[in-house]
């Protein structure tokens, strides 16, 4: 059963349609009827229903300005308009409004229920295409591509774990298991399109990293049985597996022939970096970060090369992925106040310390790193540094004895990092919606008034500004108007001699007719009659 709802300011043509559909039979629920599109708009924000019937002419907002309204917000909601213009241009407004549907007064009943229940079948077919296995399935296939370069993306960054890894290899359709016990990766990055590039410079730059991406993809993928893909940063990343004694050399000649096929045919120059050979896949993030190493020595031995972190480097591979990967969670739980999460984390990360046992200045230099990632976290949302780790934070840790103690020293930091950065938003919030009030009473006597305008005001998204303001007022934004401009009218009322339609333009309402309506279901009373009772001396 669909929702719907319908608007017409003719008392009698509603009422007719409304006893002379069989509403249920049609598959719909008739959830209300109003007589002027500002109500029906509020309604439609409280109900959401599947369908809108609504005329063109009426007071206070017509047909088409509440169709644009419904159709910039709510894109599932249906529109149908109906009317006795038939003049084109109402026509050709509602079209590009996008309106499911254009129907003439008088409206023919038999004709009428034909028409929802024809509507009711599409409803059901929408409804099905979005639930339907076979339908998503075929979305599911089409996005594939881009679903498989985010996996390997993550895959090589952040590691995964071994189930995960398994399971999702075949959906993929990639092998990786099966190629040998050796893996390494290598980092194409091009240096110099080499050419000057026409006026369309993104669209030719995107074209050549494709057709280096098509002969890296030929040269490891479909020639050796490696997996190729490009990540956000618009590098290329080869993922190369084989025996363990040969993998290293078979990557490094893959890359040479790459870098030199793609200069033949490309005319431009590519630097590729390649890391050392490792066993599991979950070592690939590893592997991927030596990779990007071996890149950043292009600084120093120039364009056009092979680098071979193994070349550059001789001891054994640090591995940063692990602490990158808690520095992110740390972070994440600090700024999002899970205190649990926070000291889950440095349980963790201290225990592995301690299980790799590693060396005393490598300790050091991951807590001096950890504590540089706190201090610029506090500068990203606002608070000074001295705030998150007081003024002598980096000489304090050289007086903790053991990594226990860090710990609880570490923990006590980002727990008061996360108290203070509650009590800055509750500070920075509570100025927002003191500024927003302001504003609402600033600007109440403009009938444009919106939530919108509010939140551009204070810089806040509409969203969150909703969430924060009914719990600060106890009203929602547009009761709170409501009620502060009827407040002001009856000031107005009780101390002026203005005429209601004047009064009414003075707090935001410039038709008095629907400014009475809402006067009236407020108050229980209309503009003239709030007036005589205050005369009277009467409690009102």
């Amino acid at each position: 059963m669909y929702t719907i709802i319908m608007i017409d300011d003719e008392d009698e043509v509603r009422e007719g349609i409304k006893k002379k559909t069989n509403w249920e039979a049609c598959g719909f629920q008739l959830v209300g009827d109003y007589d002027n599109g500002r109500d029906a708009y509020e309604a439609v924000e409280r109900l959401q229903p599947d369908v809108v019937i609504t005329d063109i002419n009426m007071p206070f907002m017509d047909g088409l300005q509440l169709t644009e309204r419904i159709v910039a917000k709510y894109r599932t909601i249906k529109v149908v308009i109906v009317t006795g213009y038939e003049d084109f241009d109402y026509a050709k407004q509602a079209i590009k409004l996008k309106v499911k549907d254009y129907l003439l007064k008088p409206i023919n009943s038999a004709e009428f229920t034909e028409f929802l229940q024809k509507l009711c079948l599409e409803l059901d077919e929408e409804r099905k295409q979005h639930e339907d296995i076979t339908f998503l399935r075929r979305q599911f296939q089409e996005s594939m591509p881009l679903l498989r370069e985010r996996f390997l993306e993550r895959l090589v960054t952040s590691g995964m774990r071994k189930d995960e890894i398994e399971r999702k290899l075949p959906m993929f359709g990639l092998h990786l298991n099966s190629w040998g016990s050796g893996h390494t990766v290598l980092a194409l990055d091009i240096d110099d399109f080499g050419r000057e590039l026409y006026s369309d410079q993104v669209a030719e730059e995107e074209l050549l990293r494709f057709a280096a991406y098509n002969i890296l993809h030929e040269i490891v993928e479909k020639e050796h049985g490696g997996t190729v893909f490009r990540t956000r940063d618009d590098k290329l990343v080869g993922l190369v597996s084989g025996d363990e004694d040969q993998v290293e050399v078979i990557c490094q000649m893959l890359a040479e022939q790459a870098r030199y096929s793609i200069e033949k045919y490309l005319g431009m120059t590519v630097t590729v970096g390649i890391s050392r050979k490792y066993k599991g896949l979950q070592e690939l993030p590893k592997a991927y970060q030596e990779a990007l190493t071996a890149l950043d020595y292009r600084f120093m031995l120039g364009n056009n090369r092979i680098i071979a972190i193994g070349d550059m480097e001789f001891g054994s591979s640090q591995d940063n992925t692990s602490y990158l990967r808690i520095e992110k969670r740390l972070i994440a739980a600090i700024k999002t106040g899970e205190k649990t999460a926070i000291t889950n984390t440095l349980h963790e990360w201290i225990d592995d310390l301690k299980k790799s046992a590693c060396p005393m200045e490598s300790c050091y230099g991951k807590l001096h790193k950890l504590l540089v990632a706190l201090m610029n976290a506090g500068v990203e949302t606002g608070l000074d540094e001295d705030d998150v780790l007081g003024d002598h934070s980096f000489m304090e840790l050289y007086t903790r004895k053991t990594l226990d103690d860090v710990r609880l020293w570490l923990e006590g930091i980002c727990l008061a990092f996360v108290d203070r950065l509650a009590e800055k938003r509750t500070h920075v919030s509570g100025a927002q919606l003191e500024s927003a009030v302001a504003y609402i009473h600033e600007h109440y006597a403009d009938e444009q008034l919106s939530l919108q305008q509010v939140c551009n005001h204070i810089y806040m998204s509409m969203s969150y500004f909703s969430a924060l303001f009914k719990p600060y007022t106890g009203e929602t934004f547009i009761e709170y108007v409501t009620r502060y401009r009827l407040d002001k009218a009856k000031e107005m009322l009780a101390t002026t001699q203005l005429k209601t339609y004047e009064l009414a333009a003075k707090v935001g309402y410039w038709d008095p007719q629907y400014f009475s309506v809402i006067f009236k279901r407020h108050t229980g009373m209309t503009p003239k009659e709030f007036r005589a009772a205050n005369k009277a001396g009467l409690s009102i």
